[in-house]
């Protein structure tokens, strides 16, 4: 389990970084673990991806399928060795918590028991790295709303690379603050002391005649 827990929204992070044991299968292992999966798998692609409200279902739930449990993943485009984070939020008040597990492709096939000799690295996907994700929900037991277990509940997911320890997004903010700074220094400021110069060359004759 990995939560986060504030008022509005829990957050469910997991940091991970590559290995050369995360390489990206050929076209159809890419296809057959699309049909093991329930539900097939989404794609989110580094170094930053903010995939569309997804719904699911509670491990708890008495009404759901397999599908509506389980949300698979396949996090793509990743360096190797570099950091990254997937994150979940969803809403405080549904008392849910999430789980984020990771698979390579070979653990995808060996949970499915089918043979892993297929995984092997063809031309398109060589020096490639591919992370499966597993999501789940489970109820904790504590929230307000009645039969919140059996409900399908809603929640954000994203992929996101770390540079220098800082989420990319936080990195383009952090430049454009960077930005501002120096336009304001570099723009603003001359204009600002050249318009106080004028100013004070203009009144300066009227406080002289004052003073004499």
């Amino acid at each position: 389990m990995c939560l986060c827990r504030n008022v509005t929204a829990n957050t469910c992070i997991r940091h991970f970084s590559p290995s050369a044991a995360h390489k990206s299968p050929d076209g159809h292992t890419l296809d057959l673990i699309t049909g093991l999966t329930p539900g097939g798998v989404a794609v989110l692609s580094a170094p930053y991806m903010l995939a569309p409200i997804a719904t699911i279902s509670t491990q708890q739930s008495t009404n759901a399928s397999r599908a509506d449990k389980e949300q698979w993943y396949r996090l793509d485009t990743l360096q190797l060795g570099a950091p990254y984070e997937l994150r979940i939020s969803n809403a405080a008040a549904t008392g849910v918590d999430f789980e984020i597990e990771l698979y390579t492709a070979d653990d995808v096939l060996r949970l499915h028991n089918k043979p892993t000799d297929n995984t092997e690295l063809s031309s398109e996907t060589e020096g490639r790295l591919a992370i499966y994700a597993k999501v789940t929900a489970s109820y904790a037991g504590y929230s307000t709303w009645s039969d919140v277990e059996n409900w399908p509940i809603s929640y954000v997911i994203v992929l996101e690379k770390h540079i220098a320890g800082l989420p990319v997004q936080a990195l383009k903010l952090i430049a454009v603050l960077v930005l501002v700074v120096l336009f304001g220094l570099l723009v603003e400021t001359p204009r600002l002391i050249s318009k106080i110069n004028s100013v004070v060359a203009e009144e300066r004759p009227k406080l002289m005649s004052k003073l004499e």
